[in-house]
């Protein structure tokens, strides 16, 4: 199968569901979008500390930290009793409240929405300053857990060595207690030189603080509706794509009159109109009648029965204008017309003449009139005595593959051969449709059909 022939069998026959799915996210998103009310973003920069990350994932690291601070219930519990406002505490921390990191440095932007900006100003500064805050003690509290365990440390091994000073004094010849003292000493002077470089690092490290205060904003944030619209249609598109694919795997279908013609092994002999449908005198009926005698001719047939492969269309119309177009091209119908010929009954086919140009000996043409009925294939009741049949096949844009299987089903077991096939567009319903009754009839030539019963209902039509 090739691949314009799959997207033509998806978008020829789902394209209203198509459609349907991409419209449907779009409506909904834009209504959405415009329901919402504007957001006022304001932001507040933060510098973690002077302490460069020495690398992207411990500056990712840092900003996950702070992010976790200002999304936490306590903090922004706080700014919220601090900025003086009421919002749900939940709905704040989900969606009003991004950290994000400038590249690979400590400093942090926070970013707080409100619907008014004023408020959104304030609890930027509030959280900003509950961050500092928040880190800073968790900094200083860690250098006091620190110096504190140090201190306890040294004051633990200070007693041990008082101790044993006193029983190295009592026996000053003992060398295990010479050595276990040595050993004290120089514990107690690595505890001391820890906690002097904990102390030293304290005084020259920075501390967390607000470098850059939120600031009113002046205009609502972008809503993006462009973006959203561009990803809902995408995703609309996909889920058409999908469902359609699933529908054409239940139902298979065949696109377009060429494609059913190759299915059929019949030519295509056209593409009708509206217009043609109808019965008008049109070019493209005109060209179809000519193709229609020669493809009668090579199948040699006196009477063509008109099949649609979808039961879509009244062919009534259509067979009273290929009746008109065949006459206006002359041969026995005109000699028929001139000496009398019976008025043509709505959808009752036509005995129509097609003459056929023989190249005899001397390279002279002769002509061999012979007479061509054409017929919808439901006013055929009784085909007996009307010589050979040939169908000619009506497809819409899209046809079933099943339909199109039953018809050489019907040509296995009728033995009538397909002449050709012909394009139709897709019917149009009872609106906009023209009333047989009102078309002027034409003289046939009276061409009797022994066996063959035709329905005569006024109007022609198979309704």
């Amino acid at each position: 199968m090739e691949i314009d022939e799959v997207a033509a069998r998806l978008l020829r026959q789902y394209w209203a569901l198509m459609l349907l799915c991409i419209a449907l996210p779009i409506l909904a998103i834009g209504y959405t979008v415009a329901k919402q009310p504007p957001l006022y973003a304001a932001s507040a920069r933060i510098v973690s500390g002077s302490t460069v990350p020495a690398s992207n994932a411990q500056a990712d690291a840092l900003a996950s930290q702070i992010q976790g601070i200002a999304t936490g219930r306590t903090a922004a519990a706080k700014a919220l009793q601090t900025a003086g406002v009421t919002r749900n505490l939940s709905s704040f921390v989900a969606n009003n409240v991004s950290v994000s990191g400038l590249g690979g440095s400590q400093v942090i932007d926070l970013k707080v929405t409100d619907r008014n900006p004023k408020v959104a100003a304030a609890l930027a500064k509030a959280l900003a300053q509950e961050v500092v805050i928040s880190i800073n003690n968790t900094g200083q509290s860690g250098l006091s857990a620190a110096l504190k365990a140090i201190d306890q440390e040294i004051v633990r091994l200070s007693e041990q060595h008082g101790v044993v000073q006193a029983q190295a004094a009592a026996n000053p010849h003992n060398q295990d207690l010479q050595s276990k003292l040595a050993g004290l000493d120089q514990v107690i002077a690595n505890f001391s030189g820890d906690r002097s470089r904990l102390l030293i690092q304290a005084s020259t490290q920075g501390l967390a603080n607000v470098i850059d205060e939120p600031g009113v904003p002046l205009k609502p944030e972008s809503k993006a509706l462009t973006q959203k619209l561009g990803l809902a249609g995408v995703l609309g598109l996909v889920a058409g794509i999908l469902i359609a694919a699933i529908l054409e795997t239940i139902r298979p279908t065949v696109p377009g009159a060429r494609r059913v013609s190759r299915r059929l092994g019949a030519p295509t002999l056209g593409q009708l109109r509206s217009a043609d449908m109808d019965g008008e005198r049109t070019p493209d009926l005109e060209t179809l009648a000519v193709r229609l005698r020669l493809a009668a001719t090579h199948a040699d047939v006196s009477t063509i029965a008109l099949v649609d492969v979808n039961g879509e269309h009244d062919l009534a119309d259509l067979a009273y204008g290929l009746e008109r177009s065949l006459k206006a091209s002359g041969g026995v119908a005109d000699r028929a017309e001139a000496a009398g010929g019976s008025n043509h009954q709505g959808s009752q086919g036509g005995s129509l003449a097609l003459g056929v140009a023989v190249l005899v000996e001397g390279g002279q043409f002769t002509t061999e009139n012979h007479a061509l009925h054409v017929y919808p294939m439901a006013q055929i009741k009784n085909p007996a005595g009307m010589g050979r049949v040939g169908m000619l096949v009506v497809s819409g844009p899209v046809a079933r593959v099943s339909r199109v299987a039953a018809l050489d089903d019907l040509v296995t077991a009728s033995g009538w051969p397909i002449i050709g096939v012909v394009g139709v567009p897709r019917a149009r319903g009872w609106f906009g449709r023209r009333d047989r009754r009102d078309m002027p009839a034409i003289q046939h030539a009276d061409v009797p059909v022994s066996g063959a019963e035709v329905d005569h209902e006024a109007g022609g039509s198979d309704r």
